[in-house]
């Protein structure tokens, strides 16, 4: 599975200054808007928000990975940033989160967004492959080191 498939251009930022997980997850959900695969971006923000109120996906290592199943999404979507300043959530390593991912999926079929999740669930365990997305300065250095997991095994 290549994650990239699952990624638009426009969908990676490097190096955000936002305030809060919610700044974040607005800023990616705009760039799925834009590219068309959400018309209702407000929505979608309001759902990936109260889920992560009910568990928070921060997972240690300086990530987070809020995600939702929306109405009217055909596919499963990544969009990838990084925080200049990093923000603090609560995590189990307690470390602050500075890599947001966000993952959204169709309503009607969760397989598809459970295959993506449990494949981004095993490639962030390594903490070389945290670093790299870290080092990255541009939308596409970001790009090509998330797409750098399907090539390396990582």
């Amino acid at each position: 599975m290549k994650l990239l498939d699952y990624t638009i251009d426009r969908g990676f930022l490097p190096r955000l200054d936002c305030p809060d997980a919610e700044t974040v997850v607005r800023r990616l959900v705009d760039e799925l808007v834009a590219h068309g695969d959400v018309t209702a971006g407000a929505d979608l923000v309001t759902e990936v928000l109260r889920r992560e109120r009910e568990g928070s996906t921060a997972i240690g290592g300086g990530l987070i990975i809020p995600h939702a199943r929306f109405k009217g999404l055909r596919r499963v979507r990544i969009a990838v940033a990084t925080l200049d300043t990093p923000l603090d959530i609560p995590s189990e390593d307690g470390r602050p989160v500075d890599i947001v991912i966000l993952l959204a999926g169709p309503e009607d079929d969760p397989r598809q967004m459970l295959r993506v999740l449990a494949r981004l669930a095993r490639l962030v365990k390594d903490d070389r492959y945290l670093d790299r997305l870290r080092s990255a300065s541009t939308p596409a250095g970001l790009q090509a080191a998330f797409g750098q997991a399907g090539e390396n095994g990582t």
